[in-house]
């Protein structure tokens, strides 16, 4: 079988994607991966790292494994792709067991060869071993930063990532991400063990987005802000707080403001969340107001505007946020809104991550004095913060404890503790949408459960496995079943009773096996990361060239041309008495032009009325198909169909983004659109 080449890549971008040729960085990392080398690939957000593994993976004999952090956008991914007529899939926690087991099989049969996955998908025994037997060609880390210690968004379950891939016969393997500085991307390669990898680095310059740093003085004036930047900047929306309970207020605030918002965090259920994100995305909200956190979730190309109600941890975080805007290469606009206390909270998040020795050492020898005879401690973690006492926050302790057991001078629970806390997550209507056949202890215990607590249930119970009924009894026949729905977010689970177990209450605290080092330098790096989001917000420089430099890219420069500093706008502080209506800046001049500069007037008739017939073709289209109107094709294709007005199927093939399939599935229609559209060229 002869190898794929460069021109087969091409291909397949044009007849799959509808792309004529791939972005900066894209063709050398495709070439990479088709030679079988290791490749790492920073590209600007929106700058189509999923490209460089989505194409080979259509080319390579086997399966594409592709590693992923956040369920939203493994979802999104795959449906994109499933649009496309694309074999592709998912395995997350969403999945009953007998959804997980017929993906492995289609799979094995070779229905499926991209398959998006969660790295703790492969703490279930036999994951890797079936994949492997399967034959994986491709492993592609998305998001690889969260690999790095040192990176700004670390996430343990990511060090897995190195044996999984050893356990699946050390594939090939690309890393991908958009926020990586020279200490992260050599973290990167030495945590995933590449083999002398191809390294691409286009740059970290988004050409497209304008950063803005909005002084406040308090919540009240970000509020003003906020109300006022939406109304000066058109287009879809994205606001990033830091707290479910600022999302609400914000998202209250907009709509009563009459600003059509809604609020994405982590507190909504499932059928909610699904909601939001669906309203969002077919454009039935113009903002959606979301933790930075699930703010990632969103993977829209025509997002207008970013704001920061609450100043980020990093410029790393900032930077991928912001990232959200323009995605489709069209202008956009950023904002952060500035207040110094802003700091004060992340200082407190960074303290409870990285306790002080004497704190550890406070915790330590109390859990010592509790300690039984055995060295079991009849605490839970609920209640050991009144346990240890003290001015420690829980957050601190928890972290104490987290540290006291990777030196093992403290080890978990009990495996053999009877009673546990068990809370329902799911509705009835989910349960029984998702389980089936092949899950009866599954829906037995929980029938069980339902019929003692009834809605209590939902709240959190305390279950005896000693307690239920012959053949469920017994922690060896339950526990795998809490497992089995926990995973899959039914419910979540936690023993309650002997809590922790001091290994040897004999033992000083300045003998235990701690890196005091790692720890302190980890304290350190977080407080330089939130100094330098501070000069950022701060700085009179070039803020592009600022970010840049901090990235170590090159192309860093002292004036960019289209930053507020730069285009010399000086914003004042809101006037919270005219709520909603900030004082006017001393360069309010400057904005109106700017403004218009970015989302000027038209001055081509023509134009324009092909642009709506064909927004009015799209939103139907879209609505029929039940699809966000970006998957019938993005603005980029809009405009360059706009300024083209192609009148042959030859003509519209020629278009950006424009393939094979989306001319037989859209043509006649885009070509009838324009004719019909009054414009006198069309005619």
């Amino acid at each position: 079988m002869t190898a794929p080449t460069l021109a087969d890549a091409r291909s397949v971008l044009k007849t799959h994607f509808g792309y004529d040729a791939f972005r900066a960085g894209q063709e050398r990392a495709v070439e990479s991966v088709l030679e079988g080398a290791d490749t790492l690939v920073v590209l600007p957000t929106g700058g189509g790292k999923s490209l460089c593994f989505q194409v080979p993976a259509l080319m390579l004999p086997g399966l594409t494994v592709v590693l992923s952090p956040l369920i939203s956008l493994m979802k999104d991914q795959v449906d994109t792709l499933t649009r496309k007529g694309l074999a592709a899939a998912f395995i997350n926690s969403t999945l009953s067991s007998n959804d997980v087991q017929d993906r492995l099989a289609r799979a094995a049969n070779g229905e499926i060869k991209i398959l998006y996955m969660a790295p703790e998908r492969f703490d279930s025994p036999g994951t890797a071993e079936r994949l492997r037997r399967i034959g994986v060609s491709l492993l592609a880390v998305d998001e690889a930063h969260c690999i790095s210690q040192w990176g700004h968004d670390f996430r343990p379950s990511y060090l897995r990532v190195s044996k999984v891939r050893t356990e699946l016969g050390n594939p090939p393997t690309i890393a991908l991400t958009a926020t990586a500085t020279p200490e992260v991307r050599s973290d990167i390669s030495n945590q995933l063990k590449l083999r002398e990898p191809t390294v691409i680095i286009t740059g970290f310059d988004r050409i497209n987005l304008t950063y803005h740093v909005l002084p406040a003085k308090n919540d009240a004036a970000k509020d003003a802000l906020l109300i006022e930047t939406l109304k000066r900047n058109e287009g879809l929306a994205v606001v990033y707080a830091a707290t479910r309970k600022t999302v609400e207020r914000v998202t209250s605030i907009l709509q009563k403001a009459k600003v059509n918002a809604i609020a994405y965090h982590a507190g909504l259920n499932d059928k909610r969340r699904r909601e939001v994100q669906d309203a969002f995305m077919n454009e039935r909200v113009r903002a959606i107001v979301a933790t930075n956190a699930f703010g990632m979730g969103i993977d829209k190309p025509n997002v207008r505007l970013v704001v920061h109600h609450s100043m980020p941890g990093t410029l790393e975080a900032y930077y991928q946020e912001a990232g959200r805007a323009g995605r489709d290469g069209l202008p956009a606009n950023v904002f952060l809104l500035h207040s110094f206390p802003d700091r004060f909270t992340h200082e407190f998040f960074i303290k409870g991550a990285y306790p002080e020795k004497k704190e550890v050492e406070r915790v330590y020898n109390r859990l010592r004095q509790l300690a039984e005879h055995d060295g079991s401690v009849n605490v839970d973690m609920e209640s050991l913060p009144d346990a240890i006492g003290g001015k420690a926050s829980p957050r601190e302790i928890e972290s104490a404890l987290r540290i006291l057991t990777v030196s093992g001078a403290v080890g978990g629970v009990d495996p053999n503790a009877s009673v546990v806390r068990v809370r329902l997550l799911a509705t009835p209507a989910r349960i029984k949408r998702e389980l089936g056949p092949g899950d009866a202890q599954e829906l037995g215990l929980l029938r069980t459960l339902w019929r003692t607590w009834g809605d209590r249930f939902h709240d959190g119970v305390l279950m005896s496995f000693d307690a239920l009924p012959p053949g469920l009894a017994g922690a060896s026949r339950v526990i795998p079943i809490l497992d089995s729905l926990q995973s899959r977010q039914i419910l979540v689970w936690e023993r309650i009773g002997e809590g922790f177990r001091v290994n040897d209450a004999t033992t000083p605290f300045h003998q235990l096996n701690i890196d005091w080092a790692t720890i302190d330098k980890r304290r350190a790096s977080e407080l330089s990361k939130l100094q330098m989001v501070q000069l950022y917000a701060y700085t009179k420089a070039c803020r592009r060239g600022f970010v840049l430099k901090y990235f170590g890219d090159p192309a860093a420069r002292s004036n960019c041309g289209t930053c507020d500093n730069c285009l010399g706008l000086v914003h004042e502080p809101a006037n919270v008495q005219e709520f909603g209506v900030p004082k006017p800046s001393r360069r309010k001049k400057g904005i109106k032009e700017k403004i218009k500069k970015v989302f000027g007037a038209s001055d081509d008739p023509d134009g324009e009325r092909v642009a709506v017939a064909l927004r009015s073709m799209r939103t139907q289209i879209a609505k029929a198909d039940k699809v966000p109107p970006y998957v019938v094709f993005s603005d980029r294709t809009l405009d360059e169909l706009c300024s083209v007005r192609p009148r042959t199927e030859s003509q519209l093939l020629e278009v950006s983004g424009i393939g094979p399939m989306k001319l037989d599935r859209y043509g006649a229609q885009i070509l009838d659109a324009i004719r019909n559209s009054g414009s006198t060229e069309a005619a």
